[in-house]
């Protein structure tokens, strides 16, 4: 009987969290601790130990813990195991994260971008489980985005692909921190949903708060979730037709409005995308919520282990 058990990191800008999993899914131990501000690489690295070992010692038996995978908000250099572009995290930038939590744990370390390992969690035990080509699309602070093509991840020469909250959408609209303009991230994300809404009059200072605002009857609010989800959907019509999924998953905190925004997504992609790829492709919430991307962290382990 095949037995092992990942160390499962999930790396955010707000809280890291860890887990010990089975590779049938079974969530045998957890360990969290929130992100410390301004802080080293050291600091933050120390914390991952911590929590790792803590996990590694609440399970039943240590000694088949195998490797940890860590699912980080990075753009992973695979070769070098180096991380880059980390808005949120800047003390790691540039740092060999592989080759430390290896050195430092006695195990393999893997690393994966936080939105692959989302879409391979909700692959693995989620919404897209038994779905051979899926997308998924994390709406959060951001956008995010993972492909699952013949039931991998598709990375792409140098760990970039699956960036969709980067697709153009408007030409010449709202710059976009990525140095582009008019990405979907400027118009599908909470911060886009907040922005959106203060420039139509709405006080907010959260897309929950204009989510309240759309359940409580404001006309503003409504149409900042018809406009986001127009958007979402001239997005999604183009990945529909380049990549002809048979689903799409949709995740994030901001997928809890989905009563709002899915007539438009769909609409868009009725007039946008071919018939019958528009047809097969299933949009579907994702399953997992928060542990997504833990649970696609130990599958990416599991999936590469000897």
């Amino acid at each position: 009987m095949n037995n092992k058990i990942a160390l499962a990191l999930d790396l955010g800008g707000t809280n890291i969290r860890l887990a010990a999993i089975g590779e049938d899914g079974t969530v045998f131990s957890r360990s969290r601790s929130a992100t410390p501000k301004n802080s080293s690489s050291n600091e933050i690295i120390s914390i991952i130990v911590s929590l790792a070992d803590e996990c590694r010692h609440n399970v039943p038996d240590p000694s088949l813990v195998f490797a940890i995978a860590a699912a980080v908000p990075a753009t992973i250099d695979e070769r070098a195991g180096v991380l880059n572009k980390l808005p949120n995290l800047p003390a790691l930038e540039g740092v060999n994260l592989r080759d430390i939590l290896s050195n430092k744990l006695g195990i393999p370390a893997i690393l994966e971008n936080d939105a692959n390992a989302a879409a391979y969690g909700e692959n693995w035990l989620g919404a897209s489980r038994g779905v051979d080509d899926s997308i998924c699309i994390t709406l959060g602070t951001g956008v995010g985005g993972g492909l699952i093509i013949n039931g991998v991840p598709f990375r792409g020469k140098d760990g970039t692909a699956g960036e969709l909250g980067h697709v153009c959408v408007e030409p010449q609209g709202v710059p976009c921190g990525c140095g582009g303009r008019g990405c979907i991230e400027q118009y599908a994300s909470a911060t886009a949903i907040v922005r959106m809404a203060r420039e139509a009059g709405l006080e907010a200072s959260s897309s929950f708060e204009v989510f309240n605002a759309a359940t409580a009857g404001s006309a503003v609010a409504v149409e900042v979730f018809r406009v986001m989800g127009s958007y979402l959907g001239i997005g999604i019509s183009s990945l529909i037709n380049v990549l002809n999924p048979e689903m799409v998953v949709l995740g994030g905190g901001v997928s809890a409005a989905w009563e709002l925004f899915i007539g438009p997504v769909k609409d868009e992609i009725a007039v946008r995308s071919f018939r019958q790829p528009a047809e097969r492709a299933n949009i579907v919430r994702a399953e997992l919520g928060d542990d997504a991307g833990i649970l696609g962290a130990a599958r990416s382990a599991f999936a590469r282990k000897s």
